[in-house]
C-alpha cells in the first residue's frame, strides 16, 4: 500500500543521507515526515560515536534533539533508529521512529520471530520477564536475529 505525504515537503537532506554542516534547504531539528509509511524524526548525533544502520539513539540530554548511540541496557528509552546509512558523529541526519525496518541486535542478543525487543547497549535487546527487563517495549522481531546481526522488525520508539 502507498502513502503520500505532502507535509513537510523536504529539501536538502534525505532520509538516507546525512550531512554535517546544515544548509538552507535542510530542515530543522525536529521536524518529522513519513516515507513509505515509516516516520522519521530529523536529530544530530551528539554522541560520540557514528551510529550505524539498525542502531537505536536516545536523547544524549544536550538539547531537545540531540541523540547518542551509547545506552545502558533495559534501561534507556529508545528515540529513533538509523535505517540506512551512518550516521557521522556531529552530523545531522534522519532516524526513524515507527515503522518496519532491518534493525541490529546487541553483541549479546538474540531474537526469534515474534519476540518482544527493547534497547540494548548500541543495539536492540530481548525484552522478557526471564531477562528482568525495566523498560517499555518498543519493538517486534518480524524474524529470527543472531546476535549482533541484523533483521527485520516493527519498532514504534516516540
Amino acid at each position: 500500500m502507498t502513502y503520500y505525504n505532502a507535509a513537510p515537503v523536504r529539501f536538502g537532506v534525505g532520509v538516507s543521507g546525512s550531512t554535517t554542516t546544515q544548509g538552507v534547504n535542510d530542515p530543522e531539528i525536529g521536524t518529522r515526515c513519513v516515507v513509505d509509511e515509516v516516520e522519521y524524526l530529523f536529530v544530530y548525533n551528539a554522541g560520540g560515536e557514528q551510529v550505524l544502520p539498525g542502531q537505536p539513539v536516545i536523547l544524549s540530554a544536550v538539547t531537545g534533539y540531540s541523540v547518542t548511540v551509547s545506552s545502558v541496557t533495559s534501561v534507556d528509552f529508545a528515540i529513533g533508529v538509523r535505517l540506512h546509512s551512518t550516521l557521522p558523529t556531529a552530523g545531522y541526519g534522519w532516524v526513524a521512529t515507527r515503522g518496519i525496518g532491518v534493525i541490529e541486535m546487541g553483541s549479546n542478543e538474540s531474537c526469534v520471530t515474534g519476540n518482544p525487543l527493547g534497547i540494548g547497549t548500541e543495539g536492540f535487546c530481548l525484552a522478557s520477564n526471564m531477562t528482568g527487563f525495566q523498560t517499555p517495549v518498543c519493538g517486534k522481531a518480524l524474524e529470527s536475529i543472531a546476535s549482533g546481526g541484523s533483521g527485520s522488525a516493527y519498532f514504534s520508539l516516540l
